[in-house]
């Protein structure tokens, strides 16, 4: 339990504590002040009474053993009077009852907290709530350097890319937006810089769709019919909307396509949602369209050189792609995995292009690149590990060995 919570538990206490008690010490002060006065009008009527009697004697109206009887009397009940007050201090204020609630209290309340209360809970909660806020902080601290890097080179596409999905992910929309407009005016229209955009107002604008986001995604998909982020975003759209067959249809074809950046396993729980309450409708399940491919591609077989065998853990992401040896360096195709499936054999093929006018099939030689990515989004960046090879054939006899052996600088 952290010190913060026990604190508070002790203020609490102190505080009922003091609750307890103050009636007892303030009704022992009056209790106190007024014995005082009891006994001092008691010793005053004593005095009076015994000078009464003095003055009796000596005028001769009493005689001595008449005195000495009235004297002892006096006495007598001088002393009654004081035991009483003594017997009633003792029943009325007794210190015993409030020492044994105190008591009970303290105890009590450890008992009570330690066999029904939470403090498990409460520091699993504030332990993730830290785990939470430093990855948020290794977040915006890659999103720094990632800027400062497109600040240093504004003409680097690749760069410029990586940045305008890493604003959407830190929910920065207009500056996605932007970004994305900036690779257009570079590289020229392409589906993977529109239908971000797409997703980007529809997010902004409370998951809603509008005439705006509308014609970006038309664009999107007469450029690519198949762009991961646009298709996306309809079967979305369409479940929020309760167009379940729809979304099932969009999302299992996102997932044959196979497209890089694509998460199989959240498409597959959406499907899965969707098909649920499909039924619950009663409406019949949508059939899903084979997509057909061509077979030309790469294989490869990744691994990590022995010097950087330590420098990386296996829940890190690790991004296999080729891009064209002239030309842009847009992937032609790519894979995510984790960094733990390592060494791995993997085949790049038009199931993992990124689009149609950009296919590993239309080419006869490609570069390989394999990074272990630091913050889980594509590109190298400083810190990343990472391997080339420069010159590869598509659709060669013999898997190419690739090796993950520098660190980025």
């Amino acid at each position: 339990m952290t010190t913060e919570l026990w604190t508070a538990i002790g203020i609490i206490v102190l505080l009922a504590l003091l609750i307890l008690w103050w009636p007892y010490a303030r009704n022992s002060n009056i209790q106190a002040k007024s014995d005082n006065s009891r006994q001092d009008a008691n010793k005053e009527s004593y005095l009076s009474s015994l000078e009464k009697i003095d003055t009796q004697l000596d005028e001769g109206r009493i005689d001595q053993s008449e005195y000495d009887e009235l004297k002892a009397e006096l006495g007598r009940k001088l002393i009654q009077e004081s035991a009483q007050t003594t017997e009633l201090q003792v029943k009325s204020h007794s210190i015993m009852l409030p020492l044994i609630l105190s008591g009970l209290m303290i105890s009590g309340s450890v008992y009570m907290y330690l066999k029904i209360g939470s403090s498990q809970q409460i520091e699993q909660a504030m332990a993730q709530n830290e785990q939470s806020k430093s990855q948020q902080q290794k977040f915006l601290q890659a999103l720094k350097v990632l800027e400062d890097k497109v600040a240093e080179n504004p003409n680097n596409s690749e760069m410029l890319f990586n940045l305008a999905h890493f604003y959407i992910s830190a929910q920065q929309f207009d500056k996605a937006v932007a970004a994305f407009n900036k690779l257009i005016e570079m590289v020229g229209e392409h589906a993977e810089f529109i239908g971000p955009q797409a997703q980007a107002l529809y997010y902004k604008n409370d998951q809603k769709m509008n005439d705006e986001i509308q014609t970006l995604i038309d664009r999107a998909l007469a450029l690519d019919p198949n762009d991961v982020s646009t298709l996306v975003l309809q079967g979305m759209d369409n479940f929020v909307n309760g167009n379940y067959g729809p979304a099932i249809v969009i999302w299992q074809r996102v997932i044959n396509n196979g497209r890089p950046g694509t998460d199989v396993e959240a498409l597959t729980n959406a499907i899965n949602n969707a098909k649920q309450r499909l039924e619950m409708t009663g409406q019949p399940m949508p059939e899903i369209e084979e997509v057909a491919v061509s077979n030309s591609g790469v294989d490869v077989e990744v691994s990590i050189s022995d010097a950087l065998a330590g420098k990386f853990t296996p829940e890190q992401t690790i991004f296999i792609y080729a891009i064209a040896s002239e030309g842009p360096r847009m992937p032609l195709a790519a894979v995510k995995l984790s960094a733990g499936d390592l060494p791995l054999s993997i085949r790049l093929d038009d199931t993992r292009a990124m689009t149609p006018a950009g296919k590993i099939s239309q080419h006869k030689q490609v570069r390989l690149f394999a990074v272990i990515s630091q913050t889980g989004s594509p590109g190298i960046k400083p810190g990343d590990l990472h391997g080339m090879i420069e010159r590869a054939d598509v659709d060669n006899d013999t898997p190419y060995s690739l090796v993950i052996d520098k660190v980025a600088e």
